[in-house]
């Protein structure tokens, strides 16, 4: 049987779950892609209801909570796949790739709902749709998504094709959002979870 936490316990174990997605998030940034399923397991702690568990933001009903969103608003008449998240960046050496932005400036609250569940933040060449949710889900239960990448193949000077994977740096961005959006939050104040020490 599952103990069930208090409210204290709840606040301490998503404050600890947020600074383990900071030093993972230092990790990956320091080269090291093998975190990001690491990162994408700790969001789920805090976003995702199951039947069995209830996510850290549920428990502690903080759900009310605004998220800053950077991500671009996907345009259905666009012919081309959407990457609303990163940005297309030419580094010498490796050529093309995506980069999360990680920039604070272009930040705008939304609900919890429409930044987890809802807005659409990857479209790719089958117009198969990604949110933030079904994104940070499957790399968190299985690694790495299988996305239809054919529009993402690149030609370098040689005539070789490369394929650039946007799923490491959209969980990168995404953990950016979440962390700017909590850092200032008073878990245990903003909770409405009643509490009787």
């Amino acid at each position: 049987m599952k103990a069930i936490l208090n409210k204290p316990e709840l606040v301490l174990q998503f404050q600890k779950t947020l600074t383990e997605i900071e030093e993972l998030c230092t990790v990956y940034d320091l080269g090291d892609e093998t975190v990001v399923q690491l990162i994408a397991e700790k969001i789920i702690l805090i976003f995702h209801n199951t039947d069995q568990a209830k996510s850290l933001l549920n428990q502690l009903k903080l759900t009310h909570v605004l998220m800053y969103c950077s991500a671009e608003t996907y345009n259905s008449k666009s012919p081309i796949n959407f990457i609303g998240l990163l940005k297309l960046e030419h580094r010498p050496g490796t050529g093309w790739v995506y980069v999360a932005r990680l920039d604070g400036a272009s930040l705008l609250k939304v609900s919890q709902e429409n930044w987890w569940q809802n807005k659409k933040v990857i479209v790719d060449s089958d117009g198969v749709s990604f949110t933030r949710a079904k994104i940070i889900k499957s790399i968190a239960d299985s690694g790495p998504i299988n996305f239809n990448t054919s529009g993402w193949k690149l030609k370098n000077g040689t005539d070789n094709k490369s394929i650039i994977n946007p799923a490491p740096e959209a969980v990168r961005q995404i953990a950016f959002e979440m962390l700017q959006s909590l850092k200032n939050v008073d878990f245990d104040k903003e909770s409405k979870l009643y509490y009787k020490s």
